[in-house]
């Protein structure tokens, strides 16, 4: 049995936690404004609004429900494109929302199917986002897809309805509110919430993160299935600096990265790297552990953390990142084991962080190659070097050789060919959909260069 709010509405189901919260929409509750596009998160035709409990009241994010386990929404507040609409204060008339009313005023919606996701994710931005801006709400909007208008109408309809808003306010919700973005109803969704049943967790031993990935190729499966969902352990959500080691839980997610103070503090690159990493859906439920565990060999974070020298924690051990990995898709853990933390030490003072990745498309698309070098540079001599790099191996490689090489040498010309020479005689790409295995050769001597002139540019 899983509880939670839908809209104004309190909800009591009997079904597999597995199942997606999409198909709950479309099938069982009558629901029909969400609609199902690509069922892989890269649309955003399906985007709901999600409030869960938090220390500093309901913390609302927008997420792909093709994605999204309905066990996951227990306890909390779920909001579609109907939970916008109607409000006692109008006799519970149906009206648009200033948001649907600059898309209508703008001409901002053709065919229509793209919109109420557009809708959500906006809605999402104005009750979660840490600020109210334009970029801010345009950002929001990086993982839904038109195919019709274009965005420029888009864009018109955004300025209009942001540029109206007040840039702070001492209570957001209440002004949303005042202004009919939300209905008033949303102000007792935090005492409603504390009074819904509290269900046993029952599960079947299946483990999820953050279920971004592992819902594009097995949702049929895992629809049947009972979970048990790490990403609602509180105990592995946490950011922080622990004698001189930097400690992040396994469910904390891309977002909680990006909007990281500890982190932004440590390197002011890794929101802005953070920022071409999926979408906002996807950040605000894809998990550091989930990221690692998937041990894709163009992994992102593993990518990152390979750089930091970072070791995972795993069932109260501690194993290197750099040996964690065995061969493709294979792991140094054990059936039942699950990975809680991820620590680095923290960097030497000077110590640069820089990450690239080069993919068919800027944003919102999985890297052909990726890599990061972590270094200290004096009068132009290389102090120290880790570099590591996706897309050209198995595994999330550790360029160990490189690092050496790099480590005592004065940046010029004639360095960053050795070293490109170096890394190329360590990796071992392949070819596949995103590149030849030459091109990925290519690409990875361009990041060395890369990483190490723009740190000279810096």
């Amino acid at each position: 049995m899983i509880s939670f709010i839908c809209n104004n509405k309190e909800i009591t189901v009997d079904c597999p936690g597995g199942l997606p919260v999409l198909d709950w929409i479309r099938s069982q509750s009558g629901l029909k404004g969400t609609k199902e596009g690509c069922r892989e998160g890269d649309c955003g035709a399906c985007t709901v609004v999600v409030g869960r409990p938090g220390k500093a009241g309901i913390e609302y994010s927008a997420v792909c429900s093709c994605l999204l386990p309905i066990g996951e929404i227990a306890g909390c507040h779920l909001v579609t494109i109907e939970g916008l609409s109607s409000d006692e204060r109008h006799g519970g008339n149906d009206e648009l929302t200033p948001f649907q009313r600059s898309f209508y005023d703008e001409a901002a919606s053709q065919c229509g199917f793209c919109t109420p996701g557009m809708i959500m994710s906006l809605t999402g931005c104005l009750l979660g986002s840490s600020e109210l801006s334009v970029s801010a709400a345009m950002e929001s909007l990086d993982g839904n897809i038109c195919r019709c208008t274009g965005y420029i109408a888009v864009k018109r309809a955004v300025d209009a309805v942001m540029n109206e808003l007040p840039l702070k306010c001492e209570n957001r919700l209440e002004m949303l509110i005042d202004k009919g973005h939300v209905p008033s109803s949303f102000n007792t969704i935090s005492e409603r919430l504390k009074k819904l049943p509290v269900c046993e967790d029952s599960t079947d031993g299946t483990v999820i993160a953050g279920g971004t990935d592992i819902y594009v190729h097995s949702s049929d499966r895992l629809s049947g299935e009972r979970p048990e969902f790490l990403s609602r352990r509180d105990d592995l959500n946490f950011i922080h600096t622990d004698h001189e080691l930097v400690r992040i839980g396994s469910s904390v997610t891309f977002s909680q990265l990006r909007e990281s103070t500890v982190l932004s503090g440590l390197f002011p690159n890794l929101k802005s790297f953070l920022s071409r990493v999926s979408s906002t859906q996807i950040r605000s439920r894809a998990t550091v552990g989930g990221n690692i565990v998937n041990a894709s060999p163009i992994a992102d974070l593993a990518i990152v953390f390979l750089a930091l020298n970072a070791s995972v924690t795993i069932s109260q051990r501690s194993v290197p990142l750099s040996g964690f990995y065995l061969g493709y898709k294979k792991l140094y853990m054990q059936p039942g084991e699950i990975l809680t933390e991820v620590s680095f030490p923290v960097p030497e003072r000077g110590s640069v962080l820089s990450s690239l990745k080069v993919c068919k498309r800027e944003y919102l698309d999985i890297a052909s190659v990726n890599s990061s070098m972590l270094f200290r540079v004096k009068d132009d001599v290389i102090l120290s070097a880790r570099v590591s790099a996706g897309g050209v191996s198995p595994i999330p490689l550790l360029l160990v050789k490189t690092g050496e090489y790099l480590c005592g040498k004065t940046i010029s010309e004639e360095t960053i060919k050795e070293a490109c020479l170096v890394a190329a005689a360590e990796i071992s790409p392949i070819s596949d959909v995103r590149g030849a295995k030459e091109y990925k050769n290519e690409l990875l001597k361009a990041q060395i260069r890369a990483h190490l002139t723009r740190r000279v540019r810096q």
